[in-house]
């Protein structure tokens, strides 16, 4: 059953569009629509376009020149959404579009493509290779925009906002692109194919650099306060099961590398194998970079998300702590107890006791856990490749989204 051509609403059944993101060489079968001011609560919709097939491309031109705003039925969505992926790159290098609305658009589309990919682990393993397959796809269509300097606008505002692994996911992607895009001769300057092929590998690398958090239990993902010793060990399992999910899909060596090695530190403390230098894949390296960032530049329940200056600062900072924050590390890579030793001294019974001992024995690994992290925001130049931090540091600084200026 087709759509009417009005419609009184109070406005839930429709959604905005920018006419602009319509390509009008390529118009396809869903109906635009008008918003009139509403009456007690209620909006009239009026069909702007009958019958496109009369309408000349010039003249459809003119018209989505000419709105501010069109409207699409939600039933008409999944065609929206259909027809916008396969208009990407208009839409994306159509310079009247602001940055703004196109990391938009480009968010939403990036966001259902990895959550699809993040699906996949519970259906056949062909569905995984389907999945991934469009998010290549989509990635490859958006590299232009991506890559450039200029969509930095775009990062930086998603900078602050509460962690999501989609969306977080997305923008490790798209900081890993631009840094290659700018750094093109750590590469050993690339031509065109070559670079595309790279800055696609690396992109995609990042979009799914987290898949394996597919597989950490629910509680520990979605845990509100910090990890315990035993949810973090659990977590540190993600890049290997990343990697397990991702088998048969037979993916460029290289982006298989960033998505198992992008917790290994340059000081060897990292996981999951404990590499160290130039032993660490570049793209891997690059992938840490940016997941760092983003992370610190992230509110989570238990934390307020740090300014871009403030994040860049702890991650170039040596910490003078360091020799404790290894041997909180290792006490919790090794799940260990809190080395001390509970004592209840008061005349209770027994079992009481033993509960009572346990509890302060759990309440000294919190603190210790709380401690971890407090030393490790002391500074972590440790973890990563010092050239490759200064120039990602000086890439960002090339966008006046960032301001850098208390860092350069």
């Amino acid at each position: 059953m087709g759509l009417a051509p009005e419609y009184f609403d109070d406005g839930s059944s429709f959604f905005a569009v920018d006419p602009l993101s319509i390509n009008p060489v390529s118009l396809t079968d869903f109906s635009l629509f008008e918003r009139y001011p509403p009456k007690e609560g209620v909006y009239r919709f009026r069909c702007l376009l009958v019958d496109t097939g009369k309408i000349t491309t010039t003249r459809l031109k003119v018209m989505l020149e000419h709105w501010d705003t069109v409207y699409i039925h939600k039933r008409e969505l999944p065609a929206y959404k259909s027809y916008v992926k396969d208009n990407l790159e208009f839409i994306l290098n159509h310079k009247a579009i602001s940055v703004e609305k196109k990391t938009g658009i480009l968010v939403n589309l990036s966001t259902d493509a990895i959550k699809e990919t993040f699906a996949a682990p519970f259906v056949p393993q062909a569905k995984i290779g389907e999945t991934v397959d469009n998010l290549e796809k989509l990635m490859s269509r958006a590299l232009d925009f991506l890559s450039g300097i200029e969509s930095l606008y775009g990062v930086a505002s998603m900078i602050g906002h509460d962690y999501d692994t989609h969306t977080h996911s997305v923008k490790v992607g798209w900081l890993t692109a631009v840094f290659i895009k700018s750094n093109q001769d750590i590469f050993g300057n690339p031509d065109k194919e070559q670079l595309e092929r790279l800055l696609l590998q690396a992109t995609v690398a990042g979009c799914l650099h987290d898949l394996g958090k597919v597989k950490i239990p629910e509680n520990v993902i979605h845990k509100p306060g910090r990890l315990n010793n035993l949810e973090y060990v659990l977590m540190q399992s993600h890049p290997a099961f990343g990697v397990a999910l991702l088998f048969e899909k037979n993916l460029p060596k290289e982006t298989v590398q960033a998505i198992l090695y992008h917790h290994e530190n340059e000081d060897g403390s990292g996981y999951p194998c404990g590499l160290t230098g130039d032993d660490i894949p570049l793209t891997a390296k690059l992938c840490h970079i940016a997941d760092v960032f983003d992370a610190l530049t992230s509110a989570r329940p238990y934390k307020k998300a740090k300014t871009p200056l403030e994040a860049l600062k702890i991650m170039a900072g040596q910490n003078p702590y360091l020799d404790k924050l290894k041997i909180f590390e290792a006490e919790a890579v090794k799940n260990a107890r809190p080395p001390v030793t509970a004592v209840v001294r008061d005349d209770y019974e027994l079992k009481l006791r033993r509960l009572r001992e346990r509890q302060m024995l759990e309440e000294e690994a919190a603190k210790r856990v709380e401690a971890r992290v407090k030393l490790r925001d002391h500074g972590m130049s440790h973890c990563f490749d010092r050239e490759l931090l200064k120039r990602f540091i000086v890439t960002l600084s090339r966008s006046d989204s960032f301001d850098l200026s208390g860092l350069m």
